[in-house]
């Protein structure tokens, strides 16, 4: 297949994962509205780093671990125990009030901003299993070579950070006229979607089985 082959079924790949609802979609609207657009656009370049990381790690073969009955089970653990927390801090955070909101504020810095997207994401079993498939089906069904594999994975990742920016963005327009009710409510609904995402993480290493944990 030819580059733009690899560039239109890269662009079809970017949306479906652009709008699967997980835990990074709350995560990146709750920053914008609380951070601005600045906070929220540093955690969509850490979401990125880790699709690439994962998308590296698939290509080059080392999927056989992720594979793993031990990986996966250590992955749900810890994903479950991280969302727990960010899931009981968001509804923490729905019994103060609104924060003002200052792009010079410590938790607004890009590292932090970019490691909480990459930690959010990273640690999502679904997102490795969504590209565990992707790289399946690039290198298996489309037999892209490495020139048609670096459009369509370029185009995925690109596609999928230029519209999570969106999102980011009108959120942050939104946001003087959002009132402080608006805000309690959508910490809740964001702690409440981080303690499901948390469930079924545990649920899900609950599958593998803890015999399978050392």
């Amino acid at each position: 297949m030819g580059t733009f082959e690899a560039i239109t079924k890269g662009l079809a790949a970017g949306m479906i994962l652009t709008i699967m609802i997980g835990p990074v979609f709350f995560a990146l609207l709750q920053n914008s509205l609380e951070k601005g657009y600045k906070a929220a656009f540093h955690m969509t370049i850490g979401i990125s780093i880790s699709d690439a990381f994962y998308i590296t790690i698939c290509y080059f073969g080392i999927a056989q671990f992720a594979k793993d009955q031990r990986f996966q089970l250590w992955l749900g653990i810890i994903g479950g125990c991280i969302m727990l927390a960010l899931g009981l801090l968001s509804l923490l955070k729905s019994t103060t009030k609104r924060p003002p909101r200052n792009g010079n504020n410590k938790s607004s810095g890009f590292i932090r901003q970019m490691l909480k997207g990459m930690v959010i994401n990273g640690l999502n079993p679904s997102v490795l299993i969504f590209w565990l498939g992707i790289v399946s089906v690039a290198t298996v069904n489309y037999q892209f070579k490495q020139q048609g594999l670096l459009f369509f994975f370029g185009t995925i990742i690109l596609t999928v950070f230029i519209t999570d920016n969106l999102k980011a963005y009108l959120s942050d327009k939104l946001s003087p006229v959002i009132t402080t009710r608006f805000i309690r409510i959508m910490n809740s609904v964001v702690g409440i979607a981080f303690l499901i995402f948390s469930i079924k993480l545990f649920h899900f290493a609950y599958n593998i089985g803890f015999e399978n944990l050392f």
